[in-house]
């Protein structure tokens, strides 16, 4: 106890420390004045991704209502922002809140590989944006271009039609699980979701390219609210960079590492580092507060569950 207690102590201290070298009291004000404009921004995204996530529901034939999948999308990204899991405990949550079933599975599936895809192509124009603005530094040119390449292998993966796991399971034989061959029939219908409902896809494609740009714009509400001169090369680059920094601290429990690499990209592009960490701040506030609802619901949900259960037993003769 007496461990955890210099450990968080320490914390505050160098938090402390942080905030007097860079300046505190702007960062704060920022705070306070860009959450209600990211709150606003983040409601219109969470509506949109309801949207998008009902479009692949219903082309899978399943229904279920925009509040419940906001209650479901909002508890299962809590869970896996606060533990070391990240997307591997949220999809499956949300697939086992709504109802686990393969066309469940299929369209919860889809519309989260549309969704990285519409993030991939914003993080691939992110990065030609910070070459033309680090052009001059050498290391961050390969960085770049590494960045670049990682992004453009994940979107050949995602458009992928052929399945992945069939030649596998072949190759394994009468020694293939079953849990492989039932992960190859999924795949194998999750690679053909397009091809069955092209509407959807492009509805849901053009849904999560707004919320991409909705991303972008929490970084301008922050740079608006300090009054820092900014281009739209600057916020993509930063917005490039940060899906680099999610992709590489997302197992870390609340990306803890957010601030300190906030603060160090808006420095390398030449901006205060002072406002990297008011976005970062701003951004863990509104997460927070997102957790707090997603599972406040999920308590709601739980109990409700439970009395529905209750009734049902007292009903019977």
């Amino acid at each position: 106890m007496r461990k955890n207690t210099i450990f968080v102590a320490g914390g505050v201290a160098l938090y402390a420390l942080v905030l007097a070298k860079i300046g505190w009291l702007p960062q704060m004000k920022a705070i306070w004045t860009g959450l209600p404009a990211i709150l606003a921004l983040s409601s219109l995204r969470l509506l949109m991704q309801t949207s998008s996530w009902a479009t692949a529901l219903c082309a899978e034939g399943v229904e279920a209502s925009a509040l419940s999948l906001m209650g479901i999308r909002l508890s299962a990204q809590g869970a896996g922002y606060i533990s070391v899991f990240g997307p591997v405990l949220s999809e499956p949550m949300k697939i086992r809140l709504l109802g686990n079933s393969d066309s469940v599975a299929v369209a919860t599936l889809a519309d989260t590989g549309v969704y990285w895809f519409a993030s991939g192509l914003f993080g691939v124009f992110g990065c030609l944006a910070a070459a033309l603005l680090l052009s001059h530094t050498r290391g961050g040119s390969i960085a770049l271009a590494i960045l670049s390449a990682v992004f453009v292998a994940g979107l050949a993966m995602i458009a992928r039609t052929k399945p992945l796991l069939p030649p596998l399971i072949r190759r394994l034989g009468q020694r293939c699980p079953d849990w492989l061959r039932r992960s190859s029939e999924l795949e194998a219908s999750l690679r053909s979701f397009g091809s069955r409902d092209p509407g959807a896809i492009r509805k849901m494609f053009w849904l999560d390219i707004g919320c991409q740009l909705l991303l972008a714009a929490e970084v301008v509400a922050v740079l608006v609210i300090l009054r820092i001169p900014f281009y739209a090369g600057t916020v993509f680059a930063l917005d490039a960079a940060n899906r680099a920094v999610k992709m590489l601290t997302g197992w870390m429990p609340a990306r803890i590492a957010d601030e300190g690499a906030s603060a160090g990209l808006f420095a390398a592009l030449g901006l205060a580092s002072g406002a990297g960490l008011a976005l970062a701040l701003t951004r863990r506030s509104r997460d927070l507060l997102c957790c707090a609802a997603g599972f406040a619901w999920l308590t709601w949900h739980a109990g409700f569950k439970t009395s529905q259960r209750g009734e049902g037993l007292k009903c019977k003769p």
